[in-house]
């Protein structure tokens, strides 16, 4: 699963042990939650896939899901590469897999 945020965003979050990635309210009708998704950095037109602002890829924070997952699908058809946790989503040390730059 990874998460794809700005330079302030991801000092935020590597700045703990436990990744804390918090809940708001994105624009438009969408929940309000933590937002993640299955795509990969180098998938062509990501910003727009995930409707985000292209500065928001410049960097990712990569980690294992809970077995069963914990994080809902995104309701309508990006449900299926977008996922969300209502309330702030915490990854500890242990599902950790990689963080840094996209080079996108």
């Amino acid at each position: 699963m990874n998460h794809f945020t700005d330079l302030p965003g991801w000092n935020a979050i590597r700045s703990q042990r436990a990744w804390l990635f918090k809940a708001s309210k994105p624009p438009g009708d969408h929940p309000f939650g933590a937002y993640f998704t299955t795509l990969e950095s180098g998938e062509p037109n990501l910003a727009t896939k995930l409707r985000i602002p292209r500065e928001k890829l410049g960097y990712v924070f990569s980690f294992k899901e809970r077995e069963p997952t914990d994080l809902s699908p995104l309701p309508g058809g990006r449900g299926r590469f977008i996922f969300f946790s209502p309330k702030d989503y915490e990854v500890e040390e242990a599902r950790q897999l990689r963080s840094g730059e996209t080079n996108s």
